[in-house]
């Protein structure tokens, strides 16, 4: 099992700079008999959809404030929450279930999940998953197992041809074909029989959802139903069939059996049984299910909602922007407000001066995102430490969260209380009507190099609800306030007072964010 800290640390390996530079000639020699690998065709399927009056829907849609002809949509705000929403879905699904993701995890939550999938199947129901390869070494021989049932068929999207069970060294082995092996499909969406969906931040791990000991993130997702269901399938279908998706057996070169499944399911039951009390005390029997779908349609919220979400094809030198592209474009025209939330935050000179242009016309601009003490990627915070002042010279109020923020309920399970927390989110609101919720950080990695999806949501509810599930995130008991002083020196406000240097979590990530500091690696962040 790869733990939330060795993801991480990972992940950092993979952008080192220093690694790179140190091992760049045996790395070529070593992966000079990789060739290139293109997108290749495969069998194509497309989205199902259940009967419009299937019984297991019902007591969703007939229940709903207003009849058909618009979106709904509600705040997945609570990360337990968010998990059982995850388990109606998967519960309740009769035809299909199509689930793609950047990470799906071995661990409590990610076995949990999976579980229920495998049960999904076993009624009959046809389940695509379609994952990413940056985090799946080590977690091959799981899905590959999963793969074995003849009603799941799980694909890797864009997968490095040498595989080392290390993810650094896997990285490492494919430079030869980093152009490609760069870019990664960050989308994450969760589909249930066309009838309803789960978009935004979260992963398929534990500290998505505040299961974990170590680190919990504060992050977001929207459950969604209504007009907008055809739009988001559809938009799993371009992925899916876009060539990139290469079945698991096909990638590993083997096939896992009965006896390989069985395991599986046991595995399974053991990773997640550390959850059992929180399923027990948190109304997770698939029986109650139609009664909670009830409750939960009387309070979603209207809107016309569309998918946004980059080309798969990002081979020949066409970068995959067209999402981030279509929201700068949006932002430039905001006339009041803007808030953004954002994990990472490295903005492009061009939105640096979308930013300056905005405060000229007077419109406010807010933005929360990680700390150097919340970053769980310190070469990311280097980036953004970069753009800082000229963020705050553009007007924009500039707010870094704390790693023991004060409010933590909506963060975290009763019992996995972690040692840090931190953002995760990506979530933007113009004007107290426009949203755009889904898996972009305001960074070069997300709005030029990986494959993101959003929801573009016209809401003046949804606003609301997103502006005040977020108001706390902003005080002094959750972030800094950064500020320019009168003499031009950064300053840090919060519930403890004013620091005159970048609160870091301890001496070893200063020296981790000078050294990063010494490399042009800006726009690989």
């Amino acid at each position: 099992m790869q733990g939330p800290m060795n993801r991480i640390a990972s992940r950092e390996h993979c952008f080192s700079p220093a690694v790179t530079s140190i091992i760049c000639t045996a790395v070529l020699l070593l992966s000079a008999c990789a060739a290139p690998l293109k997108p290749q065709p495969q069998p194509e399927s497309f989205f199902l959809s259940a009967d419009p009056v299937a019984a297991a829907w019902e007591p969703l849609y007939n229940n709903l404030p207003a009849d058909g002809g618009t979106s709904w949509f509600d705040i997945q705000n609570v990360g337990p929450d968010a998990l059982r929403w995850r388990l109606a879905l998967i519960d309740t699904a009769t035809t299909s279930i199509d689930a793609q993701y950047f990470i799906w995890d071995d661990d409590a939550v990610g076995s949990l999940l999976l579980g229920r999938v495998l049960q999904a199947a076993d009624r009959g129901v046809r389940v695509r998953l379609l994952i990413d390869d940056s985090f799946l070494s080590g977690e091959d021989v799981v899905m590959l197992a999963a793969d074995a049932h003849p009603n799941i068929e799980m694909r890797i999207f864009n997968p490095f041809q040498l595989r080392s069970s290390s993810m650094p060294v896997r990285f490492i082995e494919n430079l030869n074909d980093f152009e490609r092996t760069n870019h990664r499909m960050h989308n994450k969406l969760l589909i249930s029989d066309g009838a309803a969906a789960i978009v935004g931040g979260r992963n398929i791990a534990s500290e998505y959802f505040g299961f974990n000991r170590e680190l919990n993130f504060r992050t977001f997702d929207v459950l969604t139903t209504g007009k907008v269901m055809p739009e988001i399938s559809a938009a799993f279908d371009v992925y899916w069939n876009s060539g990139w998706a290469f079945p698991i057996t096909s990638v590993e070169h083997k096939q896992a059996n009965e006896e390989d499944l069985l395991q599986l399911r046991q595995d399974l039951r053991t990773n997640a049984a550390v959850l059992d009390t929180w399923l027990a005390a948190s109304d997770t029997d698939p029986q109650n299910w139609p009664e909670r779908w009830a409750e939960l349609a009387r309070t979603m919220l209207p809107g016309e909602a569309r998918i946004l979400q980059d080309n798969p094809h990002f081979e020949g030198g066409t970068p995959p922007v067209q999402a981030a592209d279509h929201i700068r474009e949006i932002f430039s025209k905001s006339s009041e407000e803007v808030m953004s939330v954002s994990a990472y935050l490295v903005p492009s000179e061009g939105l640096l001066q979308i930013a300056r242009e905005l405060s000229a016309r007077g419109v406010q601009v807010r933005a929360l995102t990680n700390s150097l003490a919340s970053n769980n990627h310190i070469s990311a915070h280097t980036a953004y430490r970069h753009r800082r002042r000229q963020m705050l010279e553009a007007d924009i109020e500039l707010y870094e969260l704390r790693p023991d923020a004060t409010e933590r309920t909506h963060i975290e399970a009763p019992g996995f209380t972690a040692s840090k927390i931190g953002l995760h989110a990506k979530i933007l609101v113009l004007d107290k009507r426009l949203v755009f919720v889904g898996t972009i950080n305001t960074d070069p990695r997300s709005m030029t190099l990986n494959t993101e999806v959003s929801l573009m949501v016209d809401s003046p509810e949804l606003a609301a609800g997103i502006l005040a599930a977020f108001a706390d995130d902003f005080s002094p008991d959750n972030s800094w306030h950064v500020e320019l002083n009168e003499a031009g020196d950064l300053i840090w406000h919060s519930r403890d007072g004013v620091l005159t240097r970048q609160p870091a979590g301890g001496f070893g990530r200063r020296v981790a964010d000078f050294f990063y500091g010494l490399f042009p690696i800006d726009s690989q962040m």
